[in-house]
């Protein structure tokens, strides 16, 4: 198993394995079983007796508007996620940090603060900060009035996606177009 195994767990079909690599997004019938869940993936919650929640590496989570620190610009946003997971010098730190947010479509929102972007942007840098941990799982919040997750993010367009499953966790199914395959 490279990613994520989810066995029993009520609400889901009895077995979704997602690879690293692949988008899938989770329908969950109420924003109460959305958070467990996220909370099931991330490691905050134990699973229910009988259940499994296998990950293959590092999980991290992006909150639906990016979870950013607003004290801090985008590019610091980005590597705060980096020097957090990795120990490195601050300028391979910046310039790695540089390039993901060039692949996460941010090169011209670099030097702005979070209040200062559309929600979208937030989100990409959200996803920006997580890939520069290195994580095996990205678990993406969904919020309703936000742009979608699939019309953000294109695997196609940013190789790091690649190097992690993507979980879309969200009570709309309507939400989860252009992400994935739908459970």
């Amino acid at each position: 198993m490279d990613a994520l195994l989810l066995e029993h767990i009520p609400g889901l079909p009895e077995k979704v394995l997602i690879e690293v690599g692949e988008q899938r997004a989770l329908v969950m019938p109420s924003a109460a079983a959305a958070r467990r869940l996220a909370d099931l993936v991330i490691g905050v919650e134990d699973p229910p007796d009988g259940a499994v929640v296998r990950t293959g590496g590092a999980v991290r989570l992006v909150p639906a508007e990016g979870g950013l620190l607003p004290h801090l610009t985008v590019l610091g946003n980005v590597i705060h996620g980096h020097t957090v997971a990795h120990r490195v010098t601050r300028q391979t730190a910046k310039d790695l940090s540089v390039q993901t947010a060039k692949w996460c479509g941010l090169e011209d929102v670099l030097a702005r603060y979070p209040h200062e972007i559309t929600s979208g942007r937030r989100r990409l840098a959200g996803v920006a900060r997580a890939l520069r941990a290195d994580p095996r799982v990205i678990v993406l919040e969904d919020a309703g009035g936000l742009p979608t997750w699939g019309s953000l993010l294109s695997l196609q367009s940013n190789p790091e996606l690649k190097r992690a499953a993507l979980v879309l966790i969200t009570t709309d199914a309507e939400r989860t177009t252009g992400f994935g395959d739908e459970e």
